[in-house]
């Protein structure tokens, strides 16, 4: 092991230095006044009522409430039962709890935002302190070096961490899946992996498949990744805690999906039929003639389930009866499998706005600000801002990027035999794999409605992979100097 003057190893000197620079940067970006949060949308109700919170000022202007401004406090109130099911809510009202010991009277989202800026700097510590090692203690510490300014540049953007104080479950998802990802490596990478970083493992994965019920398939390949892990540990304690852990992880995915509401289910159903396959397409007649849909309905084609004043009511028992009872997500995936030039419009469209990383019709002060109505924060978004401005908008080129990246990952994982390389690596193609489910899963599942944010996980997991190759070159480079030095 490469150790510094006082035997310690280097990572986790720049473990510590990287985190407190984390910490760092999420005060000064989005809890020094002014405050930084995203507005509403309409989406908080579902979170707030569960979660014993509630909107401080419901007198505002709807405008005012829901896009124009983010709002700093919030009031305290009973809890409530709704039809939103995710983990997230649990996070939300452990956040209240502590609100509460704060300042009885309003909660401040700056407790919210503390919470989700721990767990960062907890990513960030693991990701920084498990860094791939060289052969030196330079190569060790420049390697450390180069993936917490990744982590913080990236992850830190103004992008994501607007989001922090907020009660989308975009940053929840986030930060478990930077967890996720960081716990996996620091276990392929220790010299006797523990069981705290495999629960902790287990707690993030089952909490990225359980923050949205879109996001619960993953937790069968999450699984399975935790069952290779079987081989890291040859003691019969080990296998016991991964068989409980995987068996969680399959429970809780199965569990997520049971338990969506048939409301919800419903909901987004209507807007794969009339948002996603009916919605622009040249063949109207004959797509609603091969969904079975009454040419009755050809008007509701291109219309969301939020949209007011639609010909025929989008709640009318008729059409539930008629269309959302008789079909299902199968048929419409079925309907894309036949008609692939279709689904490739569909994720053209996706392309176009796969990497905004945050909704930018979304106010990101408080009124109290002073800050004109819907004004957004550029403060330290430099990714963000090359995302919009230079990312590609075909998808093609993301399927180009997805067969290179799959592709190295491939000859990696057979040109290492060792275990935990390969554990690490199928790490990566997991990460891949759940960047391609988070694009196609929205567009099955809630056709074109609101694919910013529904897209959200896909920038996610996108960066994470443009982070490791970026790793992962230079590492490969310093193998590359040293052997030729030593040679």
């Amino acid at each position: 092991m490469i150790r510094d003057r006082v035997g310690r190893d280097i990572r986790i000197w720049m473990a510590w230095l990287a985190g407190i620079a984390a910490g760092a940067l999420l005060v000064g970006l989005i809890m020094i006044p002014p405050v930084i949060g995203l507005a509403d949308s309409g989406d908080f109700g579902r979170v707030l009522g569960v979660s014993g919170l509630r909107v401080l000022h419901p007198d505002q202007s709807y405008e005012a409430l829901y896009f124009k401004y983010a709002h700093q406090h919030f009031g305290y109130g009973g809890y409530t039962l709704g039809g939103y099911v995710s983990t997230h809510v649990v996070f939300v009202a452990v956040a209240g709890w502590i609100g509460r010991l704060v300042d009885g009277s309003t909660f401040d989202i700056r407790v919210l935002g503390g919470l989700y800026a721990a767990a960062y700097i907890w990513a960030v510590v693991l990701f920084v302190r498990y860094a791939p090692r060289a052969d030196s203690r330079k190569a060790t510490l420049a390697m450390a070096l180069l993936l917490a300014a990744a982590l913080l540049f990236v992850f830190g953007d103004i992008g994501y961490a607007a989001y922090f104080q907020s009660f989308f479950g975009e940053p929840y998802a986030l930060i478990a899946m930077l967890l996720m990802v960081a716990s996996a490596f620091a276990l392929a990478s220790s010299d006797r992996p523990t069981g705290w970083l495999f629960a902790l493992f287990v707690a993030a994965a089952l909490a990225v498949a359980t923050s949205k019920i879109q996001n619960a398939p993953l937790g069968f390949v999450f699984a399975l990744l935790a069952w290779r892990m079987c081989g890291l540990r040859n003691d019969p304690r080990w296998r016991r805690q991964v068989w409980t852990g995987a068996g969680i992880l399959l429970a809780g995915s199965i569990l997520m999906i049971v338990a969506a509401p048939d409301r919800l289910k419903h909901v987004n159903l209507y807007q794969s039929i009339f948002f996603g396959v009916l919605k622009d397409t040249p063949h109207l007649e004959r797509d609603m003639e091969e969904l079975g849909i009454s040419g009755k309905y050809a008007v509701l084609a291109g219309t969301n389930y939020f949209q007011k004043d639609t010909a025929i009511p989008q709640n009318d028992p008729v059409l539930h009866r008629e269309v959302l009872q008789q079909l299902s997500h199968k048929d419409i995936a079925m309907y894309y499998l036949k008609h692939p030039s279709r689904f490739m419009q569909k994720l053209d469209r996706a392309a176009e706005n796969a990497m905004y990383i945050r909704p930018y019709y979304l106010g990101n002060y408080d009124a109290s600000a002073g800050k004109s109505p819907g004004a957004i924060s550029h403060s330290f978004s430099g990714w963000s801002d090359f995302k919009v401005a230079y990312m590609p908008r075909k998808a093609v080129w993301y399927f180009l990027i997805f067969l290179v990246y799959v592709g190295i990952l491939i000859a990696v994982w057979l040109n290492n035999r060792s275990g935990k390389w390969r554990i690490g690596v199928e790490m990566l193609a997991v990460v891949a794999l759940s960047a391609v489910f988070s694009c196609i899963v929205p567009l099955i599942g809630d056709g074109e409605a609101d694919l910013g944010k529904h897209l959200f996980m896909f920038n996610v997991c996108f960066d994470m992979m443009v982070i490791s190759a970026i790793v992962g070159a230079f590492y490969g480079a310093i193998k590359l100097a040293q052997r030729r030095v030593w040679s």
